[in-house]
């Protein structure tokens, strides 16, 4: 098998935090080599579908709050560089049913770092947005900063970033096998095996595969993405609609307004059947959007039942939904980003950013929260001592 040229580092699999990856070595001045078994783009694995929430009254947990300011940021300056929008900011509303705590774990979050919002009575939600209808007795956290990331022009721009700084990517180069000896880290792909002195792994739903001897207890689930029909469109523009984060029996529902595609995108971030990427169904089918219709009949009274566009998407899930973005264990020449459990697209240049630092810095330290170390043998997070 043709060798080739070393590189600094080689990047396996150049999807969204791939390329966020690459990015963040190019800023570096590092030879890079990203492998992607697909194009660049693609609906093949976890960031199709046009756009993703970013905010920052993060209810999952405040340690997230610095993390996305810093990705914000990274966003902005991607932004100044390449002359395209990317993060479209039309507010985002957090709501929570009676019973539920998302919004109130988002409120946590903006009072202790400081993150502007609006605590609302639902009247109030429902006067300032008339395609919205909040019940009586729902929490509604506002916050101007939310809105959503352009996962196509986000993607594209990290990518040519990092090729005017030098970084070399090979689409449609699948992995067939790799490792590492004693001085380098060695990947081989239909057209030969190419060796770095360091790696990155960011393989996405692919992961379990490609790190199965590291015992990670990941595993990959299948989402559907609903575009439903509106009554009136106008009313559902991104200066006219904020996204929005519904906690409910219905599930946790989430949308957007209305951009590209003529629908309004909606989708659970709960639930999915657990899936193999190579084998998965691929095709949406009737019923599989009756949470979304079930929470649209509640809050969004302008929604129709009729479906303009629907697709499929892949989480890979940690069993507490935090990342990893961590080294190898036994070999701190090669960082792991994985687990981004379907809240990760937002964070992404800040992501690369850090596993960039993993292997070229000795000195750098993982994220507790996102380390390798924290499962112990039955996957779960070992308790922190008191």
């Amino acid at each position: 098998m043709t060798e080739t040229t070393t590189h600094d580092v080689i990047v396996i699999g150049g999807g969204t935090m791939g390329t966020a990856a690459a990015w963040a070595l190019a800023r570096r001045d590092l030879r890079a080599l990203v492998l992607e078994q697909f194009s660049l783009l693609h609906e093949m694995g976890s960031h199709g579908g046009e756009t993703r929430i970013t905010r920052q009254a993060y209810a999952e947990s405040p340690e997230y709050v610095p993390i996305v300011q810093r990705a914000d940021r990274l966003w902005q300056e991607l932004e100044a560089e390449s002359g395209e929008q990317i993060v479209v900011r039309c507010g985002g509303l957090e709501l929570a049913a009676p019973g539920f705590s998302h919004a109130r774990a988002a409120r946590l979050s903006a009072d202790e770092h400081g993150i502007p919002y609006e605590w609302l009575a639902p009247a109030e939600v429902n006067e300032r947005w008339p395609a919205i209808r909040v019940p009586e007795g729902w929490d509604a956290l506002y916050s101007p900063i939310s809105g959503f990331v352009q996962t196509v022009p986000a993607i594209r721009n990290m990518a040519r970033a990092a090729e005017r700084r030098g970084v070399t990517i090979l689409e449609n180069s699948p992995v067939l096998d790799w490792g590492a000896d004693s001085d380098s880290v060695w990947v081989e792909t239909p057209s030969g095996r190419h060796r770095g002195d360091a790696a990155i792994v960011t393989a996405g739903a692919w992961a379990p595969r490609l790190l199965a001897n590291v015992g990670l207890p990941l595993h990959v689930r299948r989402k559907t993405l609903w575009w439903q029909q509106v009554d009136d469109p106008e009313r559902y523009r991104p200066d006219r609609f904020p996204v929005f984060i519904t906690d409910s029996p219905a599930g946790e529902i989430y949308g957007f307004p209305l951009h590209g595609t003529p629908g309004l995108k909606m989708a659970n971030h709960a639930g999915g059947i657990e899936v193999d990427p190579q084998t998965v169904d691929r095709e949406t089918h009737a019923g599989e959007n009756r949470d979304c219709l079930e929470l649209a009949a509640q809050v969004l009274p302008g929604v129709r039942a009729e479906v303009v566009q629907s697709k499929v998407c892949l989480y890979t899930m940690t069993p507490d939904t935090d990342f990893i973005a961590d080294r190898y264990p036994e070999n701190p020449r090669i960082a792991i980003g994985t687990g981004f459990s379907g809240h990760g697209f937002k964070f992404a240049p800040a992501i690369g950013e850090l596993l960039a630092e993993l292997v070229v810095d000795p000195a750098a330290r993982p994220i507790p929260r996102f380390s390798v170390s924290r499962f112990n043998g039955s996957g779960n997070r070992e308790r922190a001592a008191d």
